[in-house]
């Protein structure tokens, strides 16, 4: 990858065309937009504009046949890298994160309207099913109100998965510009990164009781997205401390996509603590292997 981030820097031509054709080819919008990051991380969101621009015609093309996911990544892991640059602080980029992806699920909830209501209904279907096995049955009211929450918080999934790819791709744009310019740069932030104990107090009431409101459901999702990125870092940050390994990073990983369900509220219920009590702080360095395991992340 160092040889393609070379290349991406050579001049504005060659990053248009790195942008341009990775968001032309199906799947790799994510790495148009990590480009698109390290040009404006480097050079300022000015000097990219030109980049900007044209690197996207192909990500608007996809988005005028009904494929908005390219846009919405790209513009957004393209205002976080501005962000980013300008106040240098990773916890600033993840609290904005969160109304970039309100706005994604709004736009994504305009657009997709008939295909996400047709979603819920199907939802709608299977949830007496679903509840069968809860202790006691639920009243119509109840299930009244969990049909009017499905559609808002379906929007605010789909807005926090966008966001969340936009906030990964800034993370592999860093982690170029870490290599080029930085080495080790990268993987020192992201090991530090923790929010503030009243961010996170306020981001996980909103993650927890926002469906209770049809007003918040929508915003729920997208509040997590923060505390799991910080949490996530938590545990970069621990194996890195202690040098575990990179084996523990992998099983880390293997055990969240299986156990998503799971793990993903363990993740941030460690990042709304750590933000009280800054573990990695009070942390010795381990004596395991010289070379932390945080390959992944390093710069």
């Amino acid at each position: 990858m160092r040889g393609l981030a070379e290349y991406i820097m050579r001049g504005s031509k060659q990053a248009t065309l790195v942008v341009a054709v990775t968001a032309a080819i199906p799947l790799l919008f994510w790495f148009s937009a990590a480009a698109l990051a390290l040009v404006i991380l480097r050079r300022g969101l000015r000097d990219a504009l030109s980049v900007l621009v044209w690197g996207t015609l192909p990500a608007l093309a996809w988005a005028l046949i009904g494929d908005l996911t390219p846009l919405l990544v790209i513009l957004g892991s393209a205002g976080l890298a501005t962000l980013l640059r300008q106040r240098g602080e990773w916890s600033a980029v993840l609290l904005a994160a969160v109304p970039l992806g309100v706005v994604f699920a709004l736009v994504l909830l305009a657009v997709l309207s008939e295909p996400l209501h047709a979603l819920a209904g199907q939802i709608r279907e299977m949830l007496p099913e679903m509840l069968s096995g809860m202790n006691g049955a639920v009243d119509e009211v109840g299930m009244a109100r969990l049909e009017t929450l499905l559609v808002p918080v379906l929007a605010g999934l789909m807005g926090a998965v966008h966001v969340t790819m936009a906030l990964v791709s800034l993370m592999i744009g860093r982690s170029w510009q870490a290599r080029l310019y930085n080495p080790g740069g990268f993987r020192q932030e992201f090991h530090q990164v923790r929010l503030s104990p009243l961010v996170a107090i306020s981001l996980l009431l909103v993650t927890v009781l926002g469906p209770q409101w049809s007003q918040l459901a929508l915003v729920s999702p997208v509040a997590s997205v923060p505390l799991l990125i910080a949490g996530l870092a938590l545990m970069h940050g621990v194996i890195g401390i202690k040098n575990m390994g990179t084996v523990w990073l992998v099983a880390m990983y293997v055990v969240f996509v299986f156990m998503a369900q799971f793990v993903y509220p363990l993740i941030m219920f460690l990042a709304f603590v750590d933000s009280m009590f800054d573990f990695r702080a009070r942390m010795k360095p381990g004596t395991g292997s010289s070379g932390d395991g945080d390959s992944s992340s390093q710069g």
